[in-house]
């Protein structure tokens, strides 16, 4: 990456010399012969670093930097000197100066330090790009959905971001607890801070604490010092998802850090301030938890200052719309395929899903549909042939009846594996479907809501013999 650099020297050979070398590399070099003009051009110039001399009529490179500090305080200043006197070079270190060079100048030197710059200056502008990116994506009219259950949850979100109040959001695995923390944070003055997440859950809890809050060099044989989850958000937001799976004794820790607002390392003797907002999600019944003893009653209300609860999908059926198009945009694009349309039918058959697994099970069912269908739309088959019934838990006094005999031989070694119960699950509710509509296979069809192929297909893939059976 070519950058912006200023230089600043009195002898015009040496100026002449640099810029010459810089332009190899393709970098736009600005040389300037004395300091003052330097300065009345840096406004125009916006140079990302500057190369001055050590010494010169107007002033030293060291006054120099110290006047191209104060209009931006990052500008990495590399300075100049004809003296091997160390002390120079110390003096312009101790100063602020990014290196130093010695004429006369070597250019696998020059170009060394430069380059590291340049790489510096190219990381840090990936970085803005990607967060403004990540705050126009998490804007709040970018979130996907419309529908009033949506709206009250925005409602809420619009008044905690104004406040560095904790937020706890709760709801159903799947309905996107996440986007919400994350839209919560890019639309507070926190934007510019990390965002740090925390899945408690996955975890163990030996480890918790140290991952939590950081630990000390040496606490234990060979441990290295690190800082802890709170540290790396400091400034900006931590996301603590499965709250309510954190263990008794971390939540005591938890309480303290948000009532001190400081962290201990293990094996720390002083506790170290942060500024962090704390953003907390859980999929279980909370209050019930905190009812049963299983969670710290005065932790529930340090968090539940704004309550968010993100409805399920099957109360927002006006998202389904947008959602399911968002999804086929998505995975057309990663496969490399033009964006395909959804057939009102399989839209309406969408639409009417009770979506058990929420927005990450119709993602699911949507990039599958992307891939198995053919042509330009996606049609009710391709939906119907996504969807995975889901496995229903078996009551103990079904489990202690024997098997009906189904035809099917029996089932080998210890046990049927997880397909075979799907498959074993699937084939009787499709049985008693078919026994109710007298074996006709399109009203079957119409009440299961899938297409005859797929009542073909499924026919002919769970070993049902539809002849023997009318018969």
């Amino acid at each position: 990456m070519g950058v912006r650099i200023i230089t600043v020297d009195d002898d015009i050979n040496i100026l002449k010399a640099v810029e010459e070398l810089l332009a190899l590399r393709r970098h736009e070099v600005h040389p300037h012969l004395s300091g003052a003009d330097a300065l009345a051009k840096f406004e125009t110039i916006k140079p990302h670093m500057a190369i001055v001399d050590f010494y010169m009529p107007d002033g030293t490179g060291v006054e120099l930097m110290k006047r191209l500090h104060e209009r931006d305080p990052a500008l990495p200043v590399i300075i100049l000197t004809a003296s091997r006197d160390v002390n120079d070079a110390v003096e312009a270190i101790k100063a602020g100066a990014y290196h130093y060079l010695t004429k006369p100048i070597q250019p696998d030197e020059l170009y060394s330090i430069v380059d590291k710059v340049a790489e510096g200056i190219a990381l840090k502008e990936e970085n803005r790009r990607l967060k403004e990116e990540l705050n126009v994506r998490y804007r709040f009219e970018n979130v996907i959905g419309r529908s009033g259950a949506l709206e009250e949850v925005f409602a809420v979100l619009d008044k905690a971001v104004r406040t560095k109040s904790t937020i706890l959001i709760t709801g159903e695995s799947g309905t996107g607890k996440e986007l919400i923390a994350r839209a919560a944070h890019y639309n507070s003055s926190r934007a510019s801070g990390p965002f740090v997440k925390v899945h408690c859950a996955a975890i163990p809890e030996s480890m918790l604490e140290a991952e939590l809050f950081g630990i000390e060099k040496n606490t234990a044989t060979g441990v290295a010092q690190r800082p802890g989850k709170f540290e790396m958000a400091d400034g900006g937001t931590i996301f603590l998802d499965e709250i309510g799976e954190m263990p008794a004794a971390m939540q005591v820790k938890l309480l303290r850090v948000l009532q001190e607002r400081e962290v201990d390392r293990i094996g720390s003797v002083r506790p170290k301030k942060i500024d962090v907002r704390v953003i907390a999600a859980t999929n279980i019944d909370i209050a019930r938890a905190v009812a049963d003893k299983k969670f710290r009653e005065d932790l529930f209300y340090r968090l539940n200052v704004f309550h968010i609860h993100v409805p399920p999908l099957a109360r927002r059926k006006a998202d389904i719309p947008l959602l399911a198009e968002h999804f086929v945009k998505k995975y057309c694009g990663e496969n490399g395929m033009p964006v395909k349309d959804v057939e009102p039918r399989a839209m309406d058959w969408l639409v009417e899903r009770p979506w058990p697994g929420n927005i990450r099970e119709l993602e699911n069912v949507i990039e599958r549909a992307v891939g198995v269908s053919d042509g330009g739309s996606i049609n009710i088959a391709d939906v119907t042939d996504s969807y995975m019934v889901p496995t229903m838990p078996v009551s103990a006094s079904a489990a202690a009846m024997p098997p009906e005999d189904d035809g099917q031989p029996p089932a080998t070694g210890n046990g049927k594996n997880i397909d075979d119960r799907v498959a074993e699950f699937e084939r009787r509710i499709l049985l008693d479907a078919l026994e109710r509509n007298r074996w006709k296979q399109n009203k079957t069809a119409d009440e299961l809501g899938i297409t005859e192929r797929s009542i073909w297909y499924k026919v002919k893939k769970l070993g049902i013999d539809v002849k023997k059976a009318e018969a």
